[in-house]
């Protein structure tokens, strides 16, 4: 009996020994990718608001200074240059893009009911295009325009 208990005991020592043997052999499973963090929104408030609008025009401060509107207003456009005016004349805006410059600054003249004429020279940089649309803005001035994709 007692050799008996012994071969027992001598079995299960070597299954123990084999199962932990076999465990150390084992390939740890890879951990899970880190979850990237949230990309921070650099962008202005004022930009933010201005990606938001959809009617072509000049925008300060998320304001529309002067905007298009089917009913009012006329548009035209063509080699690099974009004009809305209202029928009376008593509004309009007129962006050119610069010649022969690898930057892109623009020429930004308008006029409306609580302004006289206003010329801007302006470095716009494209935020957004969509609805053949291009959506232009300079942070330093918080001005966006949105042109027709066309003359850009």
């Amino acid at each position: 009996m007692r050799r008996h208990i012994l071969h027992i005991a001598l079995r299960m020592a070597s299954a123990i020994i084999a199962a932990v043997f076999m465990a150390c052999q084992c390939v740890p499973p890879d951990p899970p990718e880190p979850t990237p963090p949230d990309p921070i929104d650099e962008r202005s408030e004022e930009l933010k608001d201005f990606m938001n609008k959809t009617e072509l025009g000049l925008y300060v401060n998320s304001v529309g200074i002067v905007t298009y509107n089917d009913i009012y207003f006329q548009k035209a456009w063509g080699s690099g240059a974009f004009r809305i005016q209202r029928d009376d004349q008593s509004a309009y805006l007129s962006i050119v893009a610069s010649t022969g410059s690898a930057s892109s600054s623009y020429q930004v003249e308008y006029k409306n009911a609580n302004t006289n004429v206003t010329l801007m020279l302006l470095k716009l940089q494209a935020v957004k295009t969509e609805n053949s649309c291009v959506w232009l803005w300079n942070e330093t001035m918080a001005t966006g325009v949105i042109i027709p994709e066309e003359i850009n």
